[in-house]
């Protein structure tokens, strides 16, 4: 069998005539490259233990195909390099599924973006001291890149051997092909993760009133039901306050619209202020909100209701406010031994808040008259 020819962009190590490895500093910088990291973290399979059995497949047969002990296929980040396929290995390493890069050949493949391949690691002035030839036994290395489209390494895949073998262009050949197999299948792992993502910010959006950031009217429904449901089987109670923003048409007709959207958004954060972490809040619509209790009861309203007045009373004293936020409330709490939909209790914390928003008109007149 032939030795593997020295080729352009080919690192190659023989005995003699070694080929000059990157320095630390060149090298790290190369392997902090944005576009680089930004296809590693991608894939996912950075996470502590990622693997894929594809990946562990395609290690196997480059193993089997080179005749050698073990293989793998890393990923390489600026700080360690991460085993998401693998065969052969037994020992820490293999148990955490990657190292250090200073146990790392790949990490030169990943920084010059160019195949390494090595007969006998103890013969080169510098692999002979790596841990990953004095620790780990990696004595022969032959290690092609991992690309993407675009061209970034993120990796490679390695057959490696605890004694010196003198590597043949066929079995660099092997390993390019079954590189360009995982690189399909990382790809491909990116792909289903984007759409994912995708997938999540669109029904993320859909759940999400796009001015504040509150539940919308379809987001605080289904959470709504899922606390009713958790309230079933837990018999603790819960309760409903309807939220009606005072003078908004006001607001719009004389400061305009987008001051509207001003008052919306401050009312939205004074609303999530005073509620408590395992409380709902929502937009329902125009200038309609909601704020679900859970696991209190009717006194914890008026706590809730007071808590509210105290931070409109602080907003409104504020320095050059061109409106003021005032607000009509009403609630409905629902109870164990008096069970209701969600529907009963949003048309009863309606008819208060309504009842409490024609009390504050009619205050607000005999003010006026007086």
């Amino acid at each position: 069998m032939s030795r593997v020819p020295i080729l352009p962009g080919v690192i190659t190590i023989f005995n003699t005539g070694f080929a000059d490895l990157v320095d630390a500093d060149e090298l790290q910088g190369r392997l902090a490259d944005p576009s680089r990291l930004k296809a590693l973290r991608a894939s996912g399979l950075l996470e502590p233990g990622a693997q894929s059995q594809v990946l562990d497949r395609l290690a196997r047969l480059a193993a089997r195909l080179l005749g050698v002990p073990a293989a793998l296929v890393t990923l390489v980040d600026t700080e360690a390099q991460h085993f998401p396929g693998m065969f052969g290995l037994d020992n820490w390493a293999a148990a955490q599924r990657g190292t250090s890069l200073t146990y790392s050949f790949c990490r030169y493949v990943a920084g010059q973006n160019a195949p390494l391949i090595v007969a006998d690691a103890s013969q080169h002035p510098t692999l002979r001291e790596s841990r990953g030839h004095t620790e780990l036994d990696t004595t022969a290395y032959a290690g092609v890149p991992l690309r993407t489209p675009k061209g970034d390494c993120l990796g490679a895949l390695c057959a490696i051997n605890s004694v010196p073998v003198e590597w043949t262009a066929e079995q660099v050949e092997i390993l390019e092909d079954l590189a360009q197999a995982a690189m399909a299948e990382i790809e491909l792992r990116s792909t289903l993760r984007e759409l994912a993502n995708v997938q999540d910010e669109l029904h993320r959006q859909a759940l999400h009133d796009a001015l504040t950031g509150l539940l919308n009217r379809r987001g605080f429904a289904e959470c709504a039901r899922q606390h009713i449901a958790l309230a079933q089987r837990t018999f603790a109670p819960l309760t409903l306050v309807m939220v009606d923003l005072d003078g908004f048409k006001t607001i719009k007709d004389t400061l305009g619209h987008d001051v509207g959207d001003v008052a919306l958004t401050e009312m939205a954060a004074l609303l999530q202020d005073v509620a408590r972490d395992s409380d709902v809040v929502a937009r329902l619509g125009g200038d309609e909100f909601a704020v679900l209790l859970t696991g209190t009861a009717a006194t914890a309203a008026t706590q809730f209701r007071a808590r509210l007045e105290s931070a409109l009373t602080a907003f409104n004293a504020g320095s050059e406010r061109r409106f003021a936020l005032r607000a009509s409330t009403g609630t409905a709490t629902w109870l164990p031994e008096y069970p209701s939909s969600l529907a009963t209790l949003q048309r009863l914390a309606d008819e208060a808040m309504y009842a409490d928003k024609r009390a504050r008109r009619e205050a607000g007149s005999e003010a006026t008259a007086a």
